[in-house]
Protein backbone atom coordinates (compact mmCIF):
# COMPACT_ATOMS: atom_id res chain seq x y z
CA UNK A 1 0.00 0.00 0.00
CA UNK A 2 1.26 3.60 -1.11
CA UNK A 3 1.83 5.66 1.79
CA UNK A 4 0.98 9.30 1.59
CA UNK A 5 5.21 10.12 2.12
CA UNK A 6 5.63 8.06 -1.31
CA UNK A 7 2.50 9.24 -2.91
CA UNK A 8 4.21 12.91 -2.56
CA UNK A 9 7.45 12.06 -3.67
CA UNK A 10 6.10 10.50 -7.17
CA UNK A 11 3.53 13.64 -7.77
CA UNK A 12 7.55 15.63 -7.68
CA UNK A 13 8.70 13.64 -9.89
CA UNK A 14 6.08 13.47 -12.48
CA UNK A 15 5.98 17.26 -12.06
CA UNK A 16 9.49 17.35 -12.63
CA UNK A 17 8.95 15.06 -15.51
CA UNK A 18 5.80 16.91 -16.84
CA UNK A 19 2.70 15.08 -17.75
CA UNK A 20 3.40 15.07 -21.19
CA UNK A 21 6.36 12.16 -20.12
CA UNK A 22 4.19 10.38 -17.33
CA UNK A 23 0.77 10.55 -16.37
CA UNK A 24 0.10 11.57 -11.97
CA UNK A 25 -0.03 8.21 -9.84
CA UNK A 26 -3.34 7.06 -8.98
CA UNK A 27 -3.94 8.25 -5.49
CA UNK A 28 -3.76 6.31 -2.51
CA UNK A 29 -7.06 4.15 -1.36
CA UNK A 30 -8.82 6.68 1.06
CA UNK A 31 -9.94 10.07 1.07
CA UNK A 32 -7.21 11.25 -1.88
CA UNK A 33 -8.32 8.67 -4.14
CA UNK A 34 -12.27 9.72 -3.33
CA UNK A 35 -11.67 13.40 -3.98
CA UNK A 36 -10.16 12.45 -7.49
CA UNK A 37 -13.27 10.40 -8.50
CA UNK A 38 -15.74 12.70 -7.50
CA UNK A 39 -13.96 15.91 -9.05
CA UNK A 40 -12.06 13.89 -11.85
CA UNK A 41 -10.17 16.30 -14.56
CA UNK A 42 -10.25 15.84 -18.03
CA UNK A 43 -6.07 16.71 -18.75
CA UNK A 44 -3.28 15.06 -16.83
CA UNK A 45 -2.06 18.49 -15.91
CA UNK A 46 -5.03 19.25 -14.00
CA UNK A 47 -5.28 16.40 -12.57
CA UNK A 48 -1.80 16.48 -11.32
CA UNK A 49 -2.34 20.02 -9.91
CA UNK A 50 -5.57 18.48 -8.06
CA UNK A 51 -3.56 15.75 -6.65
CA UNK A 52 -1.19 18.49 -5.39
CA UNK A 53 -3.28 20.70 -3.44
CA UNK A 54 -5.23 17.73 -1.94
CA UNK A 55 -1.89 16.06 -0.87
CA UNK A 56 -0.69 19.69 0.58
CA UNK A 57 -3.91 19.89 2.43
CA UNK A 58 -3.81 16.28 3.88
CA UNK A 59 -0.13 16.48 4.72
CA UNK A 60 -0.96 19.93 6.82
CA UNK A 61 -3.82 18.68 8.24
CA UNK A 62 -1.67 15.53 9.78
CA UNK A 63 0.78 17.76 11.50
CA UNK A 64 0.88 17.01 15.21
CA UNK A 65 1.20 20.60 17.14
CA UNK A 66 4.79 20.44 19.28
CA UNK A 67 4.68 20.58 22.82
CA UNK A 68 3.81 24.39 24.23
CA UNK A 69 6.64 26.02 25.27
CA UNK A 70 6.63 27.12 28.56
CA UNK A 71 5.44 30.83 28.65
CA UNK A 72 8.10 33.43 29.95
CA UNK A 73 7.23 34.79 32.91
CA UNK A 74 8.49 38.75 33.25
CA UNK A 75 11.15 40.03 35.60
CA UNK A 76 9.58 41.10 39.22
CA UNK A 77 8.64 44.70 39.27
CA UNK A 78 10.73 47.74 40.21
CA UNK A 79 8.94 50.73 40.86
CA UNK A 80 12.17 53.01 40.94
CA UNK A 81 12.39 55.79 37.60
CA UNK A 82 13.80 54.31 34.86
CA UNK A 83 17.23 56.75 33.72
CA UNK A 84 16.40 59.42 31.31
CA UNK A 85 17.60 59.01 27.89
CA UNK A 86 19.90 61.58 28.36
CA UNK A 87 21.50 60.06 30.90
CA UNK A 88 21.56 56.73 28.43
CA UNK A 89 23.48 58.76 26.53
CA UNK A 90 26.12 60.27 29.02
CA UNK A 91 26.98 57.01 30.08
CA UNK A 92 27.99 55.62 26.65
CA UNK A 93 30.12 59.05 26.22
CA UNK A 94 31.64 57.61 29.45
CA UNK A 95 32.65 54.24 28.51
CA UNK A 96 33.45 55.21 25.28
CA UNK A 97 35.53 58.71 26.07
CA UNK A 98 35.97 59.10 29.84
CA UNK A 99 35.79 56.13 31.14
CA UNK A 100 37.25 56.49 35.06
CA UNK A 101 33.96 57.93 35.63
CA UNK A 102 31.99 54.76 34.92
CA UNK A 103 32.41 53.91 38.74
CA UNK A 104 30.76 57.20 39.80
CA UNK A 105 27.83 57.43 37.34
CA UNK A 106 26.47 53.63 38.25
CA UNK A 107 26.66 55.04 42.21
CA UNK A 108 24.75 57.95 40.85
CA UNK A 109 21.87 55.69 39.53
CA UNK A 110 21.67 54.12 43.20
CA UNK A 111 21.79 56.96 45.35
CA UNK A 112 19.38 58.89 43.06
CA UNK A 113 17.27 56.18 42.98
CA UNK A 114 16.99 55.56 39.44
CA UNK A 115 17.14 51.77 37.84
CA UNK A 116 19.08 51.58 34.48
CA UNK A 117 17.06 51.82 31.18
CA UNK A 118 16.51 48.34 29.94
CA UNK A 119 18.94 49.02 27.09
CA UNK A 120 22.16 49.89 28.86
CA UNK A 121 21.39 46.48 31.47
CA UNK A 122 22.74 43.74 29.41
CA UNK A 123 25.93 46.08 28.06
CA UNK A 124 26.38 46.66 31.66
CA UNK A 125 26.17 43.23 32.64
CA UNK A 126 28.43 42.08 30.02
CA UNK A 127 31.39 45.15 29.97
CA UNK A 128 31.53 44.34 34.07
CA UNK A 129 31.13 40.42 33.78
CA UNK A 130 35.20 40.05 34.94
CA UNK A 131 35.01 42.41 37.92
CA UNK A 132 32.38 41.22 40.70
CA UNK A 133 32.05 44.83 42.48
CA UNK A 134 31.35 46.41 39.50
CA UNK A 135 29.19 43.67 38.44
CA UNK A 136 27.13 43.44 41.53
CA UNK A 137 26.69 47.23 41.58
CA UNK A 138 24.73 46.93 37.95
CA UNK A 139 22.93 44.41 39.33
CA UNK A 140 22.05 46.54 42.32
CA UNK A 141 21.35 49.76 40.11
CA UNK A 142 19.32 47.35 37.65
CA UNK A 143 17.45 45.19 39.67
CA UNK A 144 15.10 42.91 39.03
CA UNK A 145 15.42 42.92 35.12
CA UNK A 146 19.85 41.87 35.79
CA UNK A 147 18.49 38.81 37.47
CA UNK A 148 15.80 37.71 34.74
CA UNK A 149 18.47 38.90 32.39
CA UNK A 150 21.06 36.19 33.64
CA UNK A 151 18.72 33.51 33.99
CA UNK A 152 18.44 33.28 30.69
CA UNK A 153 21.44 34.66 29.42
CA UNK A 154 23.57 32.87 31.54
CA UNK A 155 26.73 34.83 29.43
CA UNK A 156 26.15 37.92 31.30
CA UNK A 157 26.77 36.36 35.21
CA UNK A 158 30.04 37.34 36.70
CA UNK A 159 32.89 35.32 36.16
CA UNK A 160 34.60 36.09 38.39
CA UNK A 161 33.85 34.05 42.02
CA UNK A 162 30.14 32.62 42.38
CA UNK A 163 29.40 34.89 45.74
CA UNK A 164 28.49 38.58 45.21
CA UNK A 165 29.89 40.90 47.51
CA UNK A 166 27.80 42.49 50.22
CA UNK A 167 25.53 45.49 48.85
CA UNK A 168 26.89 47.56 51.61
CA UNK A 169 30.60 46.66 49.98
CA UNK A 170 28.27 47.48 46.47
CA UNK A 171 27.65 50.60 47.07
CA UNK A 172 30.22 52.17 48.88
CA UNK A 173 33.12 54.80 48.49
CA UNK A 174 34.30 55.25 45.18
CA UNK A 175 37.39 53.48 44.31
CA UNK A 176 41.07 55.70 44.93
CA UNK A 177 42.05 57.22 41.96
CA UNK A 178 46.10 57.44 42.05
CA UNK A 179 46.97 61.48 42.64
CA UNK A 180 50.68 62.63 43.60
CA UNK A 181 50.61 64.81 47.01
CA UNK A 182 51.26 68.43 44.88
CA UNK A 183 47.48 67.67 43.55
CA UNK A 184 46.03 65.33 46.66
CA UNK A 185 46.32 68.56 49.26
CA UNK A 186 44.24 70.89 46.99
CA UNK A 187 41.66 68.66 47.58
CA UNK A 188 41.52 69.77 51.05
CA UNK A 189 40.73 73.11 49.62
CA UNK A 190 39.09 72.45 46.95
CA UNK A 191 38.08 76.59 46.39
CA UNK A 192 41.87 77.17 44.89
CA UNK A 193 41.80 73.87 42.53
CA UNK A 194 39.91 76.01 39.59
CA UNK A 195 42.67 78.89 39.90
CA UNK A 196 45.93 76.66 40.63
CA UNK A 197 45.33 73.97 37.81
CA UNK A 198 44.37 77.06 35.36
CA UNK A 199 47.57 79.36 35.72
CA UNK A 200 49.55 75.99 35.74
CA UNK A 201 48.72 75.02 32.24
CA UNK A 202 48.57 78.82 31.21
CA UNK A 203 52.15 78.65 31.86
CA UNK A 204 52.84 75.27 30.83
CA UNK A 205 54.26 74.51 34.25
CA UNK A 206 51.71 71.63 33.82
CA UNK A 207 51.90 69.61 30.54
CA UNK A 208 51.45 66.11 29.18
CA UNK A 209 53.83 65.02 31.82
CA UNK A 210 50.80 65.60 34.25
CA UNK A 211 47.70 64.90 32.24
CA UNK A 212 46.42 61.37 34.29
CA UNK A 213 46.91 62.98 37.73
CA UNK A 214 45.18 65.77 36.48
CA UNK A 215 41.89 63.71 35.42
CA UNK A 216 41.77 62.19 38.68
CA UNK A 217 41.74 65.68 40.47
CA UNK A 218 38.62 66.17 38.45
CA UNK A 219 37.11 63.05 38.48
CA UNK A 220 37.26 63.15 42.56
CA UNK A 221 37.36 66.99 43.27
CA UNK A 222 34.02 68.25 44.96
CA UNK A 223 30.96 68.46 42.23
CA UNK A 224 30.51 71.91 43.50
CA UNK A 225 33.42 73.43 42.21
CA UNK A 226 33.76 71.87 38.91
CA UNK A 227 32.07 74.74 37.21
CA UNK A 228 34.37 77.18 38.55
CA UNK A 229 36.82 75.03 37.02
CA UNK A 230 35.77 75.13 33.43
CA UNK A 231 35.26 78.48 33.61
CA UNK A 232 39.24 78.64 34.52
CA UNK A 233 39.64 76.50 32.26
CA UNK A 234 38.02 78.55 29.10
CA UNK A 235 40.32 81.48 29.87
CA UNK A 236 43.50 79.52 29.39
CA UNK A 237 46.16 81.30 27.67
CA UNK A 238 45.33 79.77 23.90
CA UNK A 239 49.25 80.26 23.10
CA UNK A 240 50.07 77.45 26.48
CA UNK A 241 51.65 74.33 24.84
CA UNK A 242 49.25 73.34 27.40
CA UNK A 243 46.11 74.10 25.83
CA UNK A 244 45.16 71.00 24.53
CA UNK A 245 44.80 69.56 27.58
CA UNK A 246 42.83 72.10 29.16
CA UNK A 247 40.32 71.50 26.83
CA UNK A 248 40.46 67.92 27.55
CA UNK A 249 40.05 68.70 31.26
CA UNK A 250 37.67 71.07 30.51
CA UNK A 251 35.16 68.37 28.36
CA UNK A 252 36.07 66.24 31.35
CA UNK A 253 34.58 68.14 34.07
CA UNK A 254 31.93 69.06 31.99
CA UNK A 255 30.88 66.00 31.36
CA UNK A 256 31.03 65.31 35.13
CA UNK A 257 28.83 68.18 36.23
CA UNK A 258 26.56 67.43 33.50
CA UNK A 259 26.25 63.29 34.25
CA UNK A 260 25.96 64.55 38.28
CA UNK A 261 23.15 66.67 37.42
CA UNK A 262 20.56 64.14 35.74
CA UNK A 263 21.09 61.75 37.96
CA UNK A 264 20.71 64.11 40.92
CA UNK A 265 17.95 62.10 43.46
CA UNK A 266 14.38 61.99 41.81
Amino acid sequence: MTTLDQYWLELVGTALLGTDRRDPPSPPTGALAEFALEHQRPTGSQRLLQQVAACVAVRRAGVVPAAPVPAMAPPQPDPRPITAPGASHTWRTIASEWPLLEDEWVLAVIEGGYRLAPDLVPLLLARHRGDAVRHGRVVVAAGPLATWLIEWVPALACTRGSARPAVEALISALPELPITPEFSVLLQRPDAIAERVAQGLSTARLGAAHRAVLQHLVARMPATHLAPLVAALDRVNPASTSIGLAFALADLARLRHRMLTELEPA
